[in-house]
């Protein structure tokens, strides 16, 4: 059976990862077929030992063998499959980090799964010789070395408080006023989230916006209310009928139907 684990990642990196987590079906002697993943608006780096994965993206099968690649955004939920006696060991990183971690257009990485070494070959070297097997040597490096491969960038800040703003308001703040918060322009904004993130502003709330409609649905209060009225008014969605038509589109299954376990969702307190 599939075990997932998470890592909280400690003070000085928390600024650019927010956490590892880890995918281990190393003592099943069966794939681990079928589990489905939603996009959270972060990028991730999956180191992957053992037999691999296949992941469908677009419905289309990409077989991933032992190695290290890069996650770009997606826009709608991924499915894996885990083959037997293998471990993925992912570190997610926030959207803004990538500014400092590569150049590497994020619009070419968009619902793609990229070696690593296309997007910043010197990690990808240092990084080849780790175990990939080992969370904790994969933690270590991190913790030694990660800071040496980023660099300063001018637009990492505004990238920050935008993503923040996006984030802490559940994608319920206009992008209007987002940018006149941040004293820039809507198109402004949007070039360097369609360069950084790889997404637009509006595309990149609609997800965060979702994120936590299933935060509700997965991880109920004993007070809330159940109704998908009441749900979609808590996530800020215009009516019913279009959280249900966003919900079916990213998740690819209607609310009603949504099964938490499923699906590969964060732990409750990270999330």
């Amino acid at each position: 059976m599939l075990k997932y684990n998470e890592f909280i990642i400690n003070e000085s990196l928390a600024y650019y990862i927010k956490k590892i987590w880890i995918l281990d079906n190393l003592s099943n002697p069966l794939p681990e077929n079928n589990r489905t993943i939603v996009p959270n608006g972060c990028f991730n780096i999956a180191f992957i030992a053992g037999q691999g994965a296949i992941v469908y993206i677009d419905q289309k099968p990409l077989r991933l063998n032992q190695g290290i690649y890069f996650c770009g955004q997606a826009t709608q939920s991924v499915i894996v499959d885990i083959l037997p006696a293998t471990k993925v060991n992912m570190v997610q990183l926030f959207p803004w980090a990538i500014s400092m971690f590569t150049n590497y257009d994020m619009r070419l990485c968009k619902r793609k799964i990229i070696p690593l070494k296309n997007i910043n070959e010197e990690f990808e070297i240092e990084a080849s010789s780790l175990n990939t097997f080992d969370e904790n040597q994969i933690l270590a490096y991190l913790y030694n070395q990660f800071t040496d491969f980023l660099f300063k960038n001018e637009h990492t800040l505004l990238l920050y408080k935008a993503c923040i703003s996006i984030i802490n308001s559940h994608g319920g703040v206009s992008i209007k006023k987002l940018s006149e918060q941040l004293g820039c322009s809507t198109r402004y904004l949007q070039k360097l989230f369609l360069q950084y993130v790889g997404l637009t502003p509006k595309e990149f709330s609609i997800i965060i916006k979702l994120r936590n409609a299933i935060d509700l649905l997965a991880y109920p209060s004993s007070k809330a209310n159940s109704s998908l009225t009441q749900l979609a008014m808590d996530s800020d969605f215009y009516d019913q009928a279009h959280f249900i038509n966003t919900f079916k589109t990213i998740v690819r299954t209607l609310p009603g139907k949504f099964i938490p376990s499923e699906f590969l969702l964060a732990n409750k307190k990270i999330n």
